[in-house]
């Protein structure tokens, strides 16, 4: 993990955002970047908020001695609910999207003496969280009840695009019309929210008149294309994840050799193979046999045969001239320095980068550099034997 580009990142899209205050997602434990190194990467280089979907990933931040402002927004709402009772004790904004919620909340603020801080969400198109519009009315009403019995404080209002990986699309003028209304709505009903907030990563970079208040960067931070028509190279952005593992056999076989499991792939003439000691279980995914995303000696070679468990086999053609065991094979990384993106990844399985990063598993050793940080169990580019995400 290259803490640099997370920084650099940040920078970039900060000099784009027209919104006074700028969150970093970190959900997803840092989009599998590492969540507290992340978090405090960003907060250097300028980001105001952090952003987590889990309440869990809220308080470790709490923990590890991080005290911006952090807004989470996926949780069971429980008058029980220990987790809630610790967000709220430490200090977390949280997300409302039903009157369900806010009473529930509200109980807990209750016990605990001290009001909860959230952030009203409004359902746009989505879907999944926030109040319908014709559920508004009730949720606002009652959150300015709360505010007036000491529960409740309402900091922001907020929004998530059912295109926002569309910037131009005629369906997001009209949610943030929607939500401009909601926001009406609430200030009529005696709110005076501070935040307004609706843009994600593409909306960022395209459309600044959606910027409002404050702007979520998520993917983007990573170097990941938040759409498929933006890449990210064209407005500074770098990828920050790359991986790599030991090349820890190569083999010459015959035509007519049959290829891993089931042997979907088949030699048509003489071959040297290559192993690679990752497989699904590191979050390698099985629909990338046959694609040509491995760099190994400066020589982009295609999986072949199935991916399994913990290994996966690279095609090294009839020639193998200048590959030798203990080569390092780069699956993923900076397509500047030659290597294949975690967008390439995903587009080769009919997906996305950020589902490939998503994937990476624990048990791959993390190493983290940058020219201000080191990580206190920094380690070395793996040994033949194991991967590396770094």
């Amino acid at each position: 993990m290259d803490l640099s580009a997370i920084s650099d990142n940040v920078k970039a899209l900060k000099k784009r955002a027209k919104a006074p205050f700028f969150m970093a997602v970190v959900k997803g434990n840092a989009y599998g970047h590492g969540l507290v190194e992340v978090a405090r990467t960003a907060i250097e280089a300028g980001a105001h908020w952090l952003g987590t979907a889990q309440l869990s990933e809220a308080i470790e931040l709490r923990k590890a001695g991080i005290t911006e402002p952090i807004l989470s927004w996926l949780y069971l709402a429980s008058q029980t609910s220990d987790t809630i009772r610790e967000a709220l004790e430490n200090s977390i904004d949280v997300s409302l999207g039903s009157v369900h919620q806010l009473d529930v909340l509200a109980g807990i603020a209750k016990d605990l003496g001290r009001p909860a801080v959230v952030h009203l969400e409004l359902d746009s198109g989505l879907s999944r969280g926030g109040a319908r519009k014709e559920d508004w009315a009730a949720l606002v009403a009652r959150a300015r009840q709360a505010e007036l019995e000491g529960t409740l404080r309402v900091r922001g209002v907020w929004t998530h695009l059912a295109w926002a990986d569309v910037p131009a699309h005629p369906g997001n003028a009209a949610a943030v019309a929607g939500f401009e209304d909601a926001v009406s709505a609430a200030r009529e009903a005696g709110l005076t929210p501070e935040l307004r907030h609706v843009s994600s990563s593409a909306n960022i970079l395209e459309r600044p008149e959606f910027h409002f208040d404050m702007v979520r960067a998520g993917l983007a931070i990573y170097g990941l294309a938040p759409a498929d028509h933006l890449d990210p190279a064209d407005f500074g952005l770098r990828p920050a994840l790359s991986v790599t593992a030991p090349l820890v056999m190569v083999k010459k076989v015959p035509a007519g050799t049959g290829v891993s499991y089931e042997h979907q792939a088949i030699t048509y003439e003489p071959r040297y193979l290559g192993l690679i000691p990752l497989g699904y279980a590191d979050g390698i995914p099985k629909g990338i046999s046959g694609r040509s995303v491995v760099n190994i000696a400066g020589r982009r070679v295609p999986v072949i045969g199935k991916v399994c468990m913990d290994q996966f086999m690279v095609d090294l053609g009839p020639d193998a001239t200048g590959i030798d065991v203990g080569n390092t094979a780069v699956l993923f990384g900076d397509p500047a320095e030659g290597a294949a993106s975690a967008d390439d990844w995903g587009a080769a399985i009919g997906s996305h980068g950020d589902e490939i990063i998503n994937r990476i598993a624990p048990r791959l050793p993390r190493a983290y550099r940058s020219s201000a940080y080191q990580c206190p169990d920094y380690q070395e580019p793996a040994a033949a034997g194991q991967g590396n995400v770094a």
